[in-house]
Formats: C-alpha cells, structure tokens, sequence
C-alpha cells in the first residue's frame, strides 16, 4: 500500500521475523510518533519538559502498569481519547523522556507495541550515542571539497554488509560555522553493530578536533548528501 508507514511496515516485518527487530528500533527512534498532553497544547514559545511538565494522556495496561500513549498516525488516537493526536514528537526523544515508564503504541490497534523501561533501556542503549537521521535545521550538508580517501576506503570496507543498503559521508557546517562530518547509513542492521564497524574504521584517523556524527535511516528514500558509499 503506498500509504504504509515506515514504522508499520517494520512493526510487521519484525513480527514476521524477529532477527530483523533492529530495524524496529530504527524506525521507531527516527519515526515522528503523535501524542495527545494532558493539559493540551503548549501555547507558542512554551516548551513542554522546560516551562511545563512534560505530562501525556496514557492508558493502563492489563499488568495494571500506567502507561504513556502514542501513535504512528494522528488519528490512531480517536479510538482512544475521542479527538486526533494534537503534538508530533521524535521517537527517540519520547522514550528518553519517558525511560523509567512503561510506553504503548498504538493502542486500540492491532498492530502497536507494548515497551517496558527495560526494553527502552535497550533501544536506548544499542543507539548509543548515534542518532536517528531527521534533518538538523541548525546544520547545513555538503559534498568534502577535498575527498578524504582512506576514511572512506576504510568506510566502504567496514559497510558493505548484510542489513545495510546505503551510506554516504558529507561535511557538515552549522549555523555559527562550526565544520565536521556526517555519516548517513541506512538499513536494518543492528545499531551497535554499526557503530563499533565505524568505530574500528576511524581507529587511528586524525579528524582536527571536528566531530563525526553518526546517523541512522531506514528504507530508501531520496538520496543523502555526500560521498555515497554503499
């Protein structure tokens, strides 16, 4: 179907097969899931978590547990609280937020997820300190001027593999002119996996003091700038 999320289609792929949940976990850190505050909307230039308790409408689950509800879809959340979904919010950034409780998704709907602070450690744990890949809009993407050929011979080594479908490397600068380097990998491998692959190939490598961040994606989609890699 062409409108089938991202999300759901991982959900289903994993529930088919579960060696394939790390791209669950790629989906779900990256996905911009709908919630619905308990005291509605923030109003403009408020910030939920800094001027307000970031408080959100749940639901009790069967083991008697309280837990925070979201939704792949904004209307996911009518069957449940009677209106749509009103706040979109980053995956990964709802579960660090709600780390310690327990988070359902979907619920009301057959295809959701029931997640434990333990299985949020766990997802949490194996991002380790990659991020899922929305664009920053403080941070601008280009083509290296000059190519750094042996990180990407050493890239391209380490990243050709099962589970990984596409990378590229850019330079990133943000808005105070800050350089460093992006690496974009998509796929369903596993996240810790691929982190320690980049890992071992920048072992050694001298980057000036810039920063590499590493960020994930799953699917196809529009290619990424850079040097593609895989």
């Amino acid at each position: 179907m062409a409108n089938e999320h991202p999300l759901e289609l991982a959900i289903a792929s994993a529930l088919k097969d579960p060696t394939r949940a790390s791209g669950l976990e790629v989906a779900l850190l990256s996905a911009e899931l709908y919630v619905v505050p308990t005291d509605g909307v923030p109003a403009a230039g408020v910030e939920l978590g800094r001027d307000r308790p970031l408080d959100l409408q749940g639901i009790v689950l069967k083991n008697g547990k309280q837990a925070t509800a979201a939704f792949i879809r904004r209307e996911g959340a009518t069957v449940v609280f009677g209106a749509p979904a009103s706040m979109g919010m980053r995956g990964q950034h709802l579960l660090e937020a709600f780390r310690n409780g327990w988070v359902v998704l979907n619920p009301g709907q057959e295809q959701g997820l029931v997640l434990s602070p333990e299985d949020i450690a766990i997802i949490l744990g194996a991002a380790g300190a990659a991020q899922p890949a929305p664009e920053r809009e403080d941070v601008t993407l280009s083509v290296p001027e000059r190519t750094p050929d042996v990180l990407i011979a050493r890239l391209k080594t380490v990243l050709t593999a099962d589970g990984i479908t596409a990378a590229w490397l850019a330079r990133s600068t943000t808005r105070a002119g800050e350089k460093g380097w992006r690496l974009e990998v998509r796929g369903d491998r596993g996240l810790d996996d691929v982190r320690s692959r980049v890992a071992a190939a920048v072992d050694g490598l001298d980057f000036g003091g810039e920063p590499l961040d590493l960020v994930f994606a799953q699917g196809a989609g529009a290619d990424a700038v850079g040097v593609k890699l895989v």
